[in-house]
């Protein structure tokens, strides 16, 4: 009888003690509370002791006394701690900072040396890939870690925040805990998400898997877009680092669902100035002709990689020539418009500082002007956008064909008479100027001979004396007959 009341005085004492026991589900790396409350408000000071289960062990995380005399263990420890000004509302949880897979495990807190006493299950969620970094075109397993593992428990995945598609679920799966994909490719790129359910708990753990090869662009049939007459840059850049071999570009054709090799003269048109692992082709003009389906290829350890895209070209459809007064319609014409979802023509006028101004927006394909006046002339600019915004423009310069002429022969009858008065001018001022040339040099001649210059001295003189002499004369006469 005795033996009986002591095995039910043990039985209701640890009744007492394991007064609760809970999970909880934390993704590595981030902040874990393991709830340590007492329900009611508690006489501060206290004893505190928080301990974890590793085997037969107990090892201390952390523990105060009634003192204030604060003890920590190595490692875990830390990383973990109980805010003290909770302590007056009955809540004694442990913190733990960043928190990894080793920290997973079972844990005890003791309040008040033997008053209260509870078990916690800490288990860390996290998401692994095997290659962290894989190649385009290898194989890659997704995991879903989580320690200790829970049994019974159920996991589902999710990438880029949306459940599997049916050709992702196509995949070659191992079980529920790990992923496999037998082919890396950009349908595989993003956030995956793994998600495990353990009675009413829940935990998630989300990490981003990325891959080495062609990095932009990431998908096939990427469209570029480029107003004819513009320079387009159709990109083809490998991860960094990568040195992609027997690269090249092709074509494909109209007739056949095959391509073709570019030209040499285009194919060296690649940017030479770029590292190793850009393999980008530049055209410096875009004609009508040049819309279609292009495709680079390169080889990175052993596997063929390539990217198709889709070079479509943009012109502006009108009627010629423009006449005053007369109905003009403009049609933004593009080579494939699949993907866009609205036009916007605006009118761009420049101050004289070269500032863009843009008004008068017309939300159609086709820019319809009633009359043509000199209000409407100028560049016009047509855009098109898409899901993700604005993909590009072409731009078109309206003017009034008969106006332009007028003002050209208006122009020209005006400055005739100017033209002809200015002619005159310059043939009188190189007459001139010719003329002064000449008597220039003939003083010139003259001066390199000083016996001709005494000659032409003496002469000039004697000339002087005689019509003076000669005036003198005329003079004296009327004096003689008086």
């Amino acid at each position: 009888m005795r033996l009986l009341v002591i095995l039910l005085g043990t039985a209701l004492y640890m009744s007492a003690v394991w007064c609760d026991e809970s999970e909880v589900l934390v993704e590595a790396g981030s902040r874990a509370v393991l709830p340590c409350v007492t329900g009611s408000p508690h006489q501060i000071p206290v004893t505190v002791h928080w301990v974890k289960i590793i085997g037969r062990n107990q090892n201390t995380v952390w523990r105060i006394e009634q003192s204030g005399l604060e003890f920590r263990g190595v490692g875990l420890a830390q990383r973990a701690r109980c805010p003290r000004k909770e302590f007056g509302k009955g809540d004694f949880s442990l913190h733990i900072a960043e928190v990894r897979a080793e920290d997973g495990g079972e844990y005890i807190c003791r309040v008040g040396g033997r008053g209260v006493q509870k078990r916690i299950v800490l288990r860390v969620i996290q998401v692994s890939f095997t290659p962290a970094l894989p190649l385009e075109g290898s194989s890659v397993n997704v995991a879903c870690n989580v320690t200790p593992w829970p049994q019974g428990a159920s996991v589902s995945w999710k990438l880029n925040g949306s459940p599997l598609s049916p050709q992702q679920k196509q995949r070659s799966s191992i079980n529920m805990k790990e992923q496999q994909i037998m082919s890396m490719s950009p349908l595989e790129m993003g956030y995956w998400t793994c998600t495990i359910r353990l009675s009413r708990k829940e935990g998630n753990a989300t990490q981003s898997l990325s891959m080495r090869g062609i990095a932009s662009p990431l998908r096939d049939l990427t469209q570029v877009y480029a107003a004819v007459g513009s320079t387009v840059v159709l990109p083809c850049v490998y991860t960094k680092g990568l040195t992609p071999q027997n690269t090249g570009w092709q074509r494909k054709q109209n007739t056949a669902n095959s391509f073709k090799d570019l030209p040499p003269t285009l194919q060296s048109s690649t940017l030479s100035s770029s590292p190793k692992w850009d393999r980008s082709l530049r055209v410096e003009r875009v004609e009508e002709g040049d819309a279609g389906v292009y495709r680079c290829f390169g080889e990175v350890v052993g596997k063929r990689l390539q990217r198709q895209l889709l070079l479509v070209t943009a012109k502006v459809q009108s009627m010629t020539p423009i006449k005053p007064n007369a109905p003009v319609t403009l049609t933004c014409d593009l080579s494939n418009d699949t993907g866009v979802t609205g036009y916007e023509w605006v009118r761009v006028t420049y101050d004289f500082n070269g500032t863009q101004t843009v008004a008068q927006k017309h939300q159609a394909k086709a820019l319809k002007i009633e009359k043509m006046t000199e209000e409407h002339s100028g560049e016009w600019a047509c855009r098109y956008r898409g899901k993700q915004g604005i993909l590009g423009n072409v731009t078109y310069h309206l003017q009034v064909m008969s106006r332009l002429e007028g003002l050209k022969t208006e122009g020209s009858s005006g400055k005739a008479p100017m033209v002809t008065g200015l002619c005159f001018l310059f043939l009188v001022l190189l007459l001139i100027g010719l003329q002064m040339y000449k008597n220039h040099r003939r003083r010139k001649m003259v001066l390199q001979y000083p016996a001709l210059e005494t000659i032409v001295h003496s002469t000039s003189n004697a000339q002087e004396r005689r019509e003076w002499n000669r005036m003198r004369e005329k003079e004296q006469i009327p004096q003689t007959e008086i």
